[in-house]
């Protein structure tokens, strides 16, 4: 048998657990409470202890309203009081042995706390998902991981040639360059997604610079970076990554028009940069980040195939809802 220890703050250990174990991002370290506050969510820190008193599991989640901000959402959030848990990359299994007294505690957790929930697994950690079939709606989710142990010559091969390969080329040629982003450079990322949410009509998405910047201070220390697309010294496009855990994750992809209209391929070069990159600094992995392996729209088939044709492995894992 093994008990559930929960905190609104983080044991001294928690992040080198994380590191220890393999399994560890950045979205399940102790900093994430800070940028949850920010939001004003309500960070817990979970632990599952054995009958030693070793911590053979760990979740960090939020709680936080079920409703969209604004007075609507706080008069709707007193009627219905139920809140939202949401996590991502986790529970985080050390003992695999424990993996599905693990699940089953945690699903007996969020039962007896009546949330509505939204989680996504690490796509690493061994699953004990059977123990929340009956009672939660589980959709499986998958990702292409690209082994970064392999030399750079292997992995380029290992991409689709007419649709990869040459994308690289054709950008190289028309004189695109790629640049690790800094602090100082952190505002051109930020000015090329503001465009490009804002000429997708996705403005309820814009983040300031300063959030930018506060996200941007905090995880770098931990393992985060990204690269900035040039064209005549103009920034085209971007794309943000932590790599905690030697794990590269992919972040915000920044686009500007120009490189759609003038077809620059700014995307594939900087995701082939990101790859010599991790192989440079004996990354393990390249996450992809997650896609519906049962596409169910045009749009879904697109990114599908695009995951697709850089060459990884399909990993399979689970989005957990009630």
């Amino acid at each position: 048998m093994i008990t559930i220890e929960v905190s609104d703050e983080s044991d001294k250990n928690w992040n080198s657990r994380l590191l220890e174990s393999g399994f560890g991002t950045i979205y399940q370290t102790k900093e994430m409470k800070v940028n949850f506050e920010n939001h004003k969510f309500n960070p817990k820190f979970l632990k599952f202890i054995n009958e030693q008193g070793d911590v053979v599991g760990q979740l960090l989640h939020y709680e936080t309203s079920r409703f969209d901000k604004g007075i609507k959402s706080k008069i709707l959030s007193t009627i219905y009081k139920k809140l939202l848990c949401k996590w991502s990359y986790g529970p985080i299994v050390f003992d695999p042995n424990y993996s599905n007294e693990i699940y089953q505690k945690l699903g007996n957790y969020l039962i007896e706390n009546k949330y509505t929930v939204l989680g996504t697994e690490h796509p690493f950690s061994p699953s004990g998902i059977s123990s929340l079939k009956e009672k939660f709606n589980l959709k499986k989710w998958s990702t292409f991981l690209i082994d970064l142990n392999n030399s750079t010559d292997s992995l380029y091969k290992n991409i689709d040639k007419h649709n990869g390969r040459k994308n690289i080329e054709r950008s190289i040629k028309r004189g695109v360059t790629v640049e690790e982003i800094n602090e100082t450079s952190l505002i051109d990322y930020h000015l090329l997604l503001s465009g490009m949410l804002k000429n997708e009509k996705r403005e309820s998405a814009l983040i300031e610079f300063e959030e930018l910047l506060s996200w941007w201070k905090l995880f770098k220390p931990l393992g985060y970076s990204g690269f900035l697309a040039k064209k005549d010294n103009i920034a085209i496009g971007g794309l943000l990554f932590s790599f905690f855990n030697k794990h590269i994750i992919e972040g915000l992809v920044a686009r500007s028009e120009i490189d759609y209209e003038k077809k620059f391929y700014s995307q594939d070069l900087i995701k082939w940069k990101i790859i010599e990159w991790g192989v440079k600094n004996k990354m393990n992995y390249y996450n992809l980040a997650g896609f519906n392996p049962y596409p169910e729209s045009e749009k879904e088939k697109g990114i599908f195939n695009y995951k697709k044709k850089w060459g990884g492995k399909k990993t399979d894992y689970w989005i957990i809802r009630k």
